[in-house]
């Protein structure tokens, strides 16, 4: 099993099939931006959106999982928030 890490803290476990599949597909994709420009920076003086689409500046991490580790993963479930 192999885990993918997009983004900050955003992370993903699939097998090294679908893995290259996703790097393949983010390889070739682009990276997606919005920007709030409120009117007090705007030269209208009008609130607005800017957008940006442009090429991924770095592939996702991925990391090899020992499919043990994993299945025993999968046992855990998800973690308690704590309260």
């Amino acid at each position: 099993m192999v885990i993918i890490q997009l983004g900050y803290s955003t992370s993903y476990v699939m097998t090294k099939e679908d893995a290259l599949t996703l790097a393949g597909i983010v390889e070739r994709s682009h990276k997606w931006e919005e920007k709030y420009v409120p009117a007090a920076e705007s030269a209208t003086g009008e609130s607005h959106l800017l957008y940006y689409a442009y090429p991924p500046e770095e592939m996702p991490n991925m990391k090899i999982v020992n499919n043990n580790i994993y299945e025993m993963a999968k046992l855990a479930g998800k973690p308690r928030s704590k309260s």
